[in-house]
């Protein structure tokens, strides 16, 4: 057990005492003194001890392992050239970034009684900053509209993230960014044209050169 793991073990044996003997405290006033406010007091409290104790042992980036100390994770942002199409559209090639790269997970077998160590851990290579943007596809040929408008996840930059980590786009605000060369950036994209991206598109290396 290194330093670290010992000290959120006290840590986290603290904040059970500290929520026993708050709970017991607040238990026996509120018997002696019935009031509400001094209830929801103490429903407040111990709820914040909770989420403390909860995030007693946050996620932590594992650069190296002890069994392959020559070996590193690493996570970059690699340039790409992504195809962007639509049905009865014209397709078009824009600029981006893919993330690439090794990142570390294990899993140790498990004990019974469990021990209070992390037995499973992973890391995933994947998008740390993003942007969204609007490209405008010609579809001459197409009887809906004249013009789609898609939007692209841009990436920014790439690191090594828990694999349990929610997705950023689920309930985030979008801010869009007109492509280059769009005609013009909708005030509100029609929901049929905001498909995501990666169901109507390629990707493909860019040519050397």
């Amino acid at each position: 057990m290194t330093a670290r793991s010992k000290q959120d073990q006290q840590k986290s044996l603290f904040i059970i005492f500290i929520i026993i003997i708050t709970a017991a405290a607040g238990f026996h006033l509120f018997l002696l003194l019935n009031e509400r406010r001094l209830a929801m007091w103490l429903c407040v409290l111990f709820a914040c001890l909770l989420l403390e104790f909860c995030g007693a042992a946050p996620h932590a980036h594992i650069n190296r392992l002890a069994l392959y100390p020559d070996k590193s994770a690493w996570c970059e942002a690699k340039d790409i050239t992504q195809i962007v199409g639509h049905t009865g559209c014209t397709p078009r090639s824009i600029q981006n970034r893919a993330c690439l790269g090794q990142c570390f997970s294990y899993s140790v077998p498990n004990t019974f009684p469990q021990s209070t160590e992390s037995l499973v851990h992973c890391d995933s290579c994947m998008p740390a900053q993003t942007q969204w943007e609007v490209v405008t596809l010609d579809c001459a040929g197409s009887d809906e509209a004249p013009r789609v408008d898609k939007l692209v996840e841009r990436i920014l930059h790439c690191s090594c993230q828990s694999c349990s980590k929610e997705s950023s786009q689920e309930g985030a605000l979008l801010q869009l960014y007109p492509s280059e060369g769009a005609l013009e950036t909708p005030s509100q994209p029609d929901a049929a044209h905001t498909q995501h991206a990666h169901a109507h598109l390629d990707v493909q290396a860019p040519e050397a050169g």
